[in-house]
């Protein structure tokens, strides 16, 4: 094979036909097991994460037990109607496209939500449908004909749900009249969120989550702050002051509509949002957190079965990261559902 020119920025990397052909460097993921290296790879200039990405530990089992508990709340909290579209729903329905370093088709099977695998460069010629949603996960390289296609099926009605990287990969591409990269990378830090529309239907049940203690949203080393360039069209969900004071970008979580279709983004990823615990009801047990919620026995039992070694932080931002999900999954099913009723029938893109 030949060397790429173009090495480890290679934007073509995802595609086995180029690989064919051509070698790439070999990316490296690091883990850092001390603080004092943690505290050293905080300190990296803007430029080298913004190449590369420093993966650390983040107590993978623990917030594996946290998923599993925090779909569970979640799920209970939707509507019996909405629990039988989630569990009657198409195995097309939602479209993962994987990605280098965020892994959303694992937290779907914690939370036992049916999905199609779509590669990269399958997306140039895969037949999209109206009803379909596109998870696009974090990843350090995207083709450019696969992003411009997805901005004009968007247009017609597709909604794709993006993270950290894809900022820049995918909407900075295609998407660039309503959100951009703002040009600064995040170190690995924990931040504090707030609701900003609690009415609307993505984040339902977040001001319940946020009554007693403030949620943790996790930044990955060299997450990517969102620049609103359309602040008509484009709107914040979620907000942190804390993301605001340390890099001129609020926003956590926005969405926009696009033509017929919509766009979600949301800085970091859904996968591995470890918690810190800022206060001491963060230190709390999960089962305060189910009593915080009021939840159902059910849940309590869970907790106490499952859960004893998780603490409120973990519980939390589990739930909230789940409910999240599952308001996307359940209004999306709903809404092309009713459209379904009136059209009679499903049709492919043109």
């Amino acid at each position: 094979k030949q060397e790429c020119k173009y090495g480890t920025s290679c934007r073509e990397q995802s595609d086995p036909r180029h690989c064919d052909h051509f070698h790439h460097p070999t990316r490296t993921s690091l883990f850092v097991p001390s603080a004092t290296a943690s505290s050293h790879l905080s300190n990296m200039n803007s430029d080298t994460t913004r190449s590369s990405r420093i993966h650390t530990n983040h107590g993978d089992n623990g917030m594996q037990k946290a998923y599993s508990i925090g779909g569970a709340i979640a799920l209970e909290r939707l509507s019996q109607q909405d629990q039988t579209t989630i569990k009657n729903m198409r195995e097309d329905a939602v479209i993962v496209v994987p990605g280098t370093y965020d892994h959303i088709d694992q937290v779907l099977t914690k939370l036992n939500l049916k999905f199609t695998t779509v590669q990269q460069y399958e997306l140039m010629n895969y037949p999209l449908k109206t009803y379909q949603t596109v998870y696009i996960n974090c990843a350090s390289n995207f083709p450019r004909e696969a992003a411009y296609r997805l901005r004009e099926f968007v247009e017609k009605g597709l909604h794709i749900i993006t993270t950290d990287w894809a900022l820049r990969n995918v909407l900075q591409v295609a998407f660039s009249d309503f959100v951009k990269h703002n040009g600064q990378s995040t170190r690995d830090e924990v931040v504090g969120i707030e609701v900003v529309d609690p009415n609307h239907a993505f984040v339902n049940g977040f001001v319940l989550a946020a009554t007693h203690a403030e949620p943790q949203w996790w930044l990955e080393t060299g997450s990517h702050p969102i620049e609103i360039v359309d602040k008509k069209r484009v709107k914040v969900l979620i907000r942190s002051q804390a993301l605001y004071d340390k890099y001129q970008s609020d926003a956590v979580i926005v969405t926009f509509d696009c033509g017929q279709g919509n766009v979600t983004h949301m800085i970091s990823h859904f996968y591995l949002q470890r918690s810190d615990t800022p206060n001491a009801r963060h230190k709390m047990s999960a089962q305060q957190y189910a009593q915080d919620i009021k939840a159902s026995d059910n849940i309590t039992k869970l907790i106490s079965k499952d859960g004893q070694n998780l603490n409120y932080a973990q519980i939390q931002s589990s739930a909230t990261s789940a409910q999240f999900i599952y308001n996307l999954v359940s209004n999306r099913l709903n809404s092309t559902n009713q459209s379904t009723s009136s059209t009679h029938s499903r049709k492919n893109f043109q």
